[in-house]
């Protein structure tokens, strides 16, 4: 069985608590990490220590801005990944870890990763922009069942399941021009051969539908079945840590408490 988180966000209370609730689980056998790891949050130097003893990390678009600029975020969302930086960039002369992060950052995290001879795409937003890409609910029309050309092209390019985070809002896009979240299923749901879907694995560190508790799910290839898992953590220790991080806006500590 495999465990597949995504999105921390440099939240370290809701990564902690995910990892505990997954080791409580013995079939789960692998961790992947869908990007995303840094960005919005308190503690990016921690969450990066656990991440990188994960067994897959794809690079999200925070990576990416850490790494480079933070073009087209927002000013609360560059002054963060700005801040992250500053922290994580290495100098001539920086302890040995420091390096080790950065190199993680720069040189082992993947955009794209395949298995099933290429039937199950893991990217951290999309199949045809793996790094950037959003893949919405409002990219559908369920009353009119259809789709955008955005979602179509992804459809063209995934095989049987394409499984992404980025947009913290955790359910499943069908071909048909359909929209399930995982609360209408009671978060599992099996996946028929035949068929296309495109997967959203919610966050860990900042969902946005709603429900303020970590998210990540737990995949078994075996009966094709997929769980969605919500962890209590601290958000009110998160939250507060914001607050006083200059560099952060407090709004980025609102939002974790209503989950939004």
């Amino acid at each position: 069985m495999l465990a597949l988180v995504s999105d921390i966000h440099a939240n370290i209370e809701a990564f902690t608590a995910v990892m505990d609730h997954i080791r409580t689980n013995p079939a789960i056998t692998k961790v992947y990490c869908l990007g995303d790891v840094v960005g919005y949050g308190p503690d990016p130097e921690p969450c990066l220590d656990i991440a990188m003893n994960l067994d897959l990390n794809l690079m999200g678009n925070h990576e990416y801005a850490t790494l480079n600029q933070a073009y087209g975020f927002s000013a609360y969302a560059r002054d963060a990944v700005d801040w992250h930086r500053k922290l994580l960039k290495p100098g001539l002369f920086s302890a040995r870890t420091k390096k080790k992060r950065w190199n993680f950052l720069s040189n082992e995290m993947k955009s794209r990763h395949e298995e099933e001879e290429g039937r199950i795409l893991f990217v951290h937003g999309g199949p045809q922009n793996p790094i950037e890409e959003y893949l919405l609910r409002t990219d559908l029309d369920e009353v009119m069942g259809e789709l955008s050309k955005k979602l179509v092209d992804a459809f063209e390019l995934t095989r049987w399941l394409c499984i992404v985070g980025h947009t913290h809002t955790p359910g499943i896009i069908f071909e048909e021009a359909k929209f399930i979240h995982p609360s209408q299923v009671n978060g599992t749901f099996t996946f028929e051969e035949g068929r296309k879907y495109l997967v959203n694995v919610s966050s860990v560190g900042q969902p946005r539908d709603g429900d303020p508790r970590a998210c990540y799910v737990t995949f078994d290839g075996e009966t094709k079945t997929m769980t969605w898992h919500r962890v209590e953590y601290d958000v009110e220790k998160t939250a507060a840590k914001i607050r006083e991080k200059p560099h952060l806006n407090d709004f980025l500590g609102e939002r974790l408490i209503k989950g939004v």
